[in-house]
């Protein structure tokens, strides 16, 4: 693994940001928040299934960062169709007059993804359209979307990779099997990208329990008692974050020493 490296000067640089699942959630405050820190002038693009919502956090994002350019594409990567991929991002440079010369940087955050059938335990899991259908869409679509990316911006000399994990993503929970394995799947991409690629900045962000969408159907559909009562109980209790909170962490991170490829969560301790 490559060493640690600091990036102070990550929000300072005139970026092209693409964020794939930003119509919700922490893909919407990560787009938000990102666009009130980065460098005016700079572009984002973002991705969603959800067209209506994604309009949405366009408005809102406009309104908050009107000197930032704001591009929405209704993508879906769970399509494994080789042009869904490959035809991307060309087609939202030239549609958009994007001068890639212009840009310093380039930040690729994956964070669509889904839950997958959490209603049973591994022993249960006969449904072979359901088990690929997860992969598709949390493991096989962010690798096709994350190379057309890199093919895409090959010239822009600065890359930032973030993904979004997970605790789940390093330690197994009951009757979640599908989506452990997925972040654990694609964690351990992102760690080989880091290793590959040591002029690449890449980071494996948890963002700990936050209160999203995605929490409720884990309170509420959860197959496995103690599972569900850990979800249940951090919110009766007071323990989930605000995405907000959550990213506002993020971005302490990404001006932070670390390694590349590392996986921290929101919890960690941050090395200055």
């Amino acid at each position: 693994m490559s060493s640690s490296v600091k990036s102070e000067n990550l929000f300072q640089k005139k970026s092209c940001v693409v964020v794939c699942g930003a119509s919700r959630g922490l893909g919407e405050c990560i787009s938000i928040t990102f666009a009130k820190k980065f460098l005016t002038g700079s572009v984002f693009i973002l991705l969603s299934r959800d067209g209506k919502a994604l309009e949405n956090v366009k408005t809102s994002l406009q309104s908050e960062c009107p000197d930032q350019l704001c591009i929405t594409k209704v993508f879906d990567q769970g399509i494994m169709q080789r042009e869904n991929f490959e035809c991307l991002f060309d087609g939202i440079v030239q549609s958009s007059n994007i001068s890639l010369a212009d840009l310093e940087q380039v930040v690729m955050v994956h964070c669509a993804g889904t839950l997958g059938d959490i209603t049973k335990y591994c022993k249960e899991m006969t449904d072979p359209k359901k088990v690929r259908e997860n992969f598709d869409i949390n493991v096989v679509g962010t690798i096709l979307l994350n190379s057309a990316f890199l093919k895409a911006f090959k010239d822009v000399g600065s890359k930032v990779i973030i993904n979004i994990s997970s605790l789940a993503g390093i330690q197994p929970f009951k009757s979640w099997s599908l989506y452990c394995s997925g972040k654990a799947a694609r964690e351990m991409f992102f760690r080989t990208l880091a290793l590959e690629e040591p002029d690449i900045l890449v980071l494996n962000y948890a963002p700990g329990p936050c209160a999203t969408d995605m929490q409720k159907d884990c309170r509420e559909q959860s197959a496995d008692p103690e599972t569900k009562q850990m979800f249940i109980d951090a919110l009766n209790s007071g323990g989930l974050l605000s995405p907000q909170t959550s990213i506002d962490k993020l971005c302490e991170v990404l001006t932070s020493k670390f390694e590349s490829g590392a996986h921290i969560d929101f919890y960690d301790e941050i090395k200055q």
